[in-house]
């Protein structure tokens, strides 16, 4: 493996493995501070949730545009991450204005589906799937302890 290759793959790693930081400490915030603050955490942590699912989307939508022959269809599906994400939050605050802990459950299943199409996908580097996996299970534990601390601490 060339250097290069071996300073990108690090790169993406330390940057992936970043990006994980926010829901850990959006978490901790939840379980520290008193309420009403801590609800701000949470809505946080749905806005961060749903900036990563876009953006996993996004990564979907590079890697169906790089291979036309596969067809609409994965390009289509690429936009769902987003859309789900961005029908929870307006609902949760807007609407309930205290969010329900379920929505931490959605937003983990949200995730989990998104790892699974990312494990089974062919046109994801083999690499990146490892990667994904660990970030993945940080980031679901993190939405299932943010699903406890509103469940049973608030």
């Amino acid at each position: 493996m060339s250097n290069d290759i071996l300073t990108f793959r690090r790169a993406a790693t330390a940057l992936t493995l970043a990006g994980a930081l926010p829901f850990i400490g959006l978490v901790a915030a939840m379980a520290a501070l008193e309420p009403p603050t801590n609800l701000t955490a949470s809505f946080w942590l749905m806005v961060y949730a749903t900036v990563i699912l876009s953006f996993l989307g996004g990564i979907r939508w590079g890697l169906a545009l790089s291979n036309p022959e596969a067809g609409w269809t994965p390009l289509a599906i690429s936009v769902l991450p987003a859309l789900a994400g961005w029908v929870i939050v307006p609902y949760a605050i807007l609407i309930q204005q205290v969010p329900s802990p379920a929505w931490f459950l959605a937003y983990a299943v949200f995730f989990a589906l998104h790892l699974g199409w990312d494990w089974l996908s062919g046109s994801v580097p083999s690499w990146f799937k490892t990667l994904r996996m660990t970030v993945s299970v940080i980031v679901i534990a993190s939405l299932v302890g943010a699903w406890g601390i509103r469940q049973f601490m608030a």
